[in-house]
């Protein structure tokens, strides 16, 4: 629990607010318990000075203590909704500083770590786990706080009246409020655990689906992955329905335990009337105040379960954000000429694999356009990665632009760089908004003179709704040629001084394959680079040099104009 707090300690404005949220929910209860205690005592005085006669009858002056209650009870309503008004505020405010820390550590992390995680997982860490996580302070640390400083008031105000009544009220907040909730939370901590579990393979498997669903139809799946689902459906209700058991039960018994403290603080006090210590109007106000102190404990047992599931997903997030990124990049920006200088470069992903690149150089000078070559699994997409940082490097250098790569500043590659990944993303929405991601303040003439280049024009020209045609999640609604030359358009609009296309022209006929190399090598300034890393060798007479990945190291193709001798 103390790394569970230390992520919702209250800091700035928000700790304000969350400080704010307590004292209101202080004063609801403690107003709440005032109300009872002095409704008892008033309804008990007058029935004893109705009882003792009309002199005593009318010179009982009911005025005052009603409108204390009408005080009372106005206060009550009002704190309650400046609480809920708070605590939710500032609850609201917690989950998105909350989230805010775990992207900030996330978004920094290389693309191979998380590559690694299922994306399912990812998103429910993200959504669900921060948002319990920040929601623990409104339902765990309110409610705790809350009844550690009520309880307190409450036992020295009845102890005030009568100490043994107020030692037998403190045994009884003492047990439904330690004892209690660490009983249940130790029956609901194996439940706890199984839901968590089963929750986070549910959400990966939900993705999963979604993202294969015409492969699971093709394959004939869709049966047993339902099946899957709904085992998985049925342990976390199974062990739903323990959780509430427990806390229903918890809560039964804050009632029984309420009952006989009150019965025992009557007792207490009745005693203290017969020794001629006590009025008999302030039995039946110390028997109702005992009761209304259990208010504030009898949500406890829920609020144990609710920090252990906040435990959990705070431990999942942390362990999501734990794996350290790769060391800080420097502050220096690459100069002209920006050449890319490779010496003696050993590179693997983890100590206990084997090296992808071990002894190996590489140059290539402004204005060159390189082929890359080789097997799958060579490391040739790794090259990239190298670059702009994704993947550390244990030997040698990499040099761009007459600069360390370690050294270079995080925002300095973008401008000058331009990737085009295997698996490029396509954002949902229209071409118009993955063009305008990949440059801002690119207008529309800027767009369609990128799309000519990409041998996409006529397509969309073609289409109804032009550039602001749909093209569904991750360009679902592409095949996959015109994905990957959407891609290259968003790419080619931002213009950069170096271009690294992995696989550009795959899933392409060979006619548009020749349009698109031969549109975009002519759209190319004279000192751009252009880096392909390709399987396809049609595509080589576009290119000044080939590389090849062999054995761990970079080999240089005897060409003429990129054709192999």
């Amino acid at each position: 629990m103390r790394r569970l707090s230390s992520l919702v300690a209250p800091t700035g404005p928000v700790g304000r607010r969350m400080l704010g949220g307590l004292a209101l929910a202080c004063l609801a209860a403690l107003a709440n318990f005032g109300l009872l205690v002095l409704s008892g005592w008033l309804l008990a005085a007058a029935a004893a000075a109705g009882l003792a006669g009309s002199v005593a009858a009318h010179a009982f002056n009911m005025a005052l203590p009603a409108a204390g209650v009408r005080f009372l009870a106005t206060l009550r309503i009002l704190a309650r909704y400046g609480e809920r008004v708070v605590t939710h505020d500032a609850t609201l405010r917690l989950v998105g500083q909350f989230r805010a820390w775990s992207f900030g550590r996330l978004v920094r992390q290389p693309p191979a770590h998380l590559s690694r995680q299922r994306s399912g997982e990812q998103l429910f860490r993200f959504v669900s786990d921060t948002e319990r996580v920040g929601h623990a302070y409104l339902d765990v640390g309110v409610p705790f706080a809350a009844a550690a400083v009520c309880g307190l008031v409450y036992v020295c105000i009845i102890a005030a009246f009568v100490p043994s009544a107020g030692i037998v009220l403190a045994a009884g907040l003492l047990a439904c409020g330690v004892a209690l909730p660490l009983a249940a939370g130790h029956l609901s901590d194996r439940a706890t655990a199984r839901i968590a579990a089963h929750q986070d393979a549910m959400h990966g498997d939900l993705v999963d689906i979604l993202q294969g669903l015409d492969e699971i139809a093709f394959l004939g799946a869709g049966d047993a992955m339902c099946r899957r689902l709904d085992a998985r459906q049925t342990t976390i209700r199974q062990a739903r329905l323990r959780l509430a058991a427990i806390e229903g039960g918890a809560r039964a018994l804050v009632g029984v335990v309420a009952v006989l403290t009150a019965l025992g603080v009557l007792a207490c006090a009745s005693a203290a009337r017969h020794a001629g210590l006590l009025s008999a109007a302030c039995l039946p106000m110390l028997g109702l105040g005992a009761l209304a102190a259990f208010e504030s404990v009898a949500p406890l047992p829920a609020a144990r379960q609710t920090a252990r599931h906040a435990l959990l997903a705070g431990r999942r997030v942390r362990a999501a954000c734990a794996v350290p990124p790769l060391p800080a990049s420097g502050s220096l920006s690459p100069a002209a000429p920006l050449d890319l200088e490779v010496r003696d470069l050993g590179m693997r992903y983890a100590p206990d694999e084997d090296w992808v690149l071990r002894h190996a150089g590489l140059t290539i000078r402004q204005g060159e356009r390189v082929a890359l070559v080789g097997p799958s699994g060579a490391g040739k997409s790794t090259v990239a990665g190298l670059l702009f940082g994704f993947h550390g490097y244990q030997e040698g250098t990499i040099r761009f632009g007459g600069v360390e790569a370690r050294a270079l500043a995080p925002d300095a590659l973008p401008g000058l760089v331009g990737v085009m990944a295997q698996d490029a993303h396509l954002f949902q929405g229209s071409i118009r908004r993955n063009l305008a991601m990949a440059c801002p303040t690119a207008d529309e003439a800027a767009m369609w003179a990128a799309l000519e280049i990409a041998q996409l024009a006529t397509f969309v020209r073609e289409a109804s709704a032009g550039l602001d045609t749909l093209i569904g999640e991750a360009g679902l609604r592409l095949s996959g040629g015109q994905g990957r030359r959407l891609a290259l358009a968003c790419v080619v609009l931002r213009r950069p001084r170096w271009l690294i296309l992995d696989e550009p022209t795959e899933g392409l006929d060979a006619a548009t394959e020749q349009a698109v190399m031969a549109g975009l090598v002519a759209s190319l300034p004279h000192d751009a680079t252009l880096l392909c890393i390709t399987h396809r060798t049609a595509i080589l007479p576009f290119l000044d040099r080939t590389v090849e990945i062999a054995d761990r190291r970079f080999h240089e193709v005897a060409t003429s104009r990129g054709r192999p001798r």
